[in-house]
């Protein structure tokens, strides 16, 4: 297949442009958490504010299923961890919750969970030699804005990007249609100038499928090549380093 000159380009972040590493189940990090909630007012150990937080979760997105009628709903974590504080409060505290807890709270929870955050070889150099060839760029990313966008500056590739859109900010998360479809519709793009680049089969290229653009596969995963074959959702290309994505030039 005959490799194709786009002219614009949609990345996703985690796993496609940067590699990062998390441990959310340690329990040492729900210790030191629920100590920082104890020290406001809210009455938490760890296990128990790990199990309320899996609850609280699980529970919003029930509501955003239910709400807005879609199958891959997303939960902004800020208000999660502001509801986890109401819901922790002693009555006797007469602490006031600090001003922006919710994106304090998501902030240091990741921070604290956080082992790993690298831009992957080429990620940088390749983003701007397609932003010099005249291509736009966009960011749409199943992630937190609470702490993505943090992420996004660390890595240094906020300006990269024509605009960034994030499933925390929209409530909803790939591969629904909607969340792909608001950045062809926002921008005016046309679906056969545009690529979704994307490291995960069931999200990145799912949603391309889902709205009629080409979906390249970035394939760090890695997925087999048994598992690439007997995928009923199939990239348009695969490649294995973002500076693939520049011989269409040359």
């Amino acid at each position: 297949m005959t490799n194709k000159v786009y002219k614009n380009y949609i990345f996703d972040f985690y796993g496609t442009l940067v590699d990062i590493l998390t441990d959310e189940k340690d329990p040492e990090l729900w210790d030191k958490f629920a100590q920082l909630y104890q020290a406001y007012g809210a009455d938490y150990k760890g296990e128990g504010l790990r199990k309320s937080y899996a609850k609280r979760v699980a529970q919003t997105r029930k509501e955003l299923i239910e709400l807005k009628g879609i199958a891959y709903p997303e939960v902004d974590l800020a208000h999660i961890f502001n509801q986890l504080y109401v819901d922790g409060r002693s009555q006797s505290s007469c602490l006031n919750q600090p001003e922006g807890w919710g994106q304090l709270i998501a902030m240091v929870f990741r921070v604290l969970s956080r082992k790993q955050l690298l831009a992957y070889p080429h990620t940088k150099e390749v983003l701007t030699f397609l932003k010099e060839q005249g291509c736009h760029l966009y960011l749409l990313s199943n992630a937190q804005a609470a702490f993505t966008n943090a992420e996004i500056d660390l890595m240094e590739l906020r300006s990269c990007f024509d605009a960034i859109y994030l499933s925390s900010d929209a409530g909803i998360c790939k591969p629904q249609p909607e969340f792909l479809k608001q950045v062809l519709d926002n921008h005016g793009l046309n679906p056969s100038e545009t690529v979704m680049v994307g490291n995960d089969l069931t999200t990145d290229i799912a949603v391309a499928k889902a709205v009629g653009i080409d979906g390249i596969l970035l394939n760090t995963f890695p997925y087999s090549r048994q598992e690439l074959e007997k995928s009923p959702i199939k990239p348009d290309r695969v490649i294995t380093d973002i500076e693939a994505l520049k011989t269409v030039f040359t």
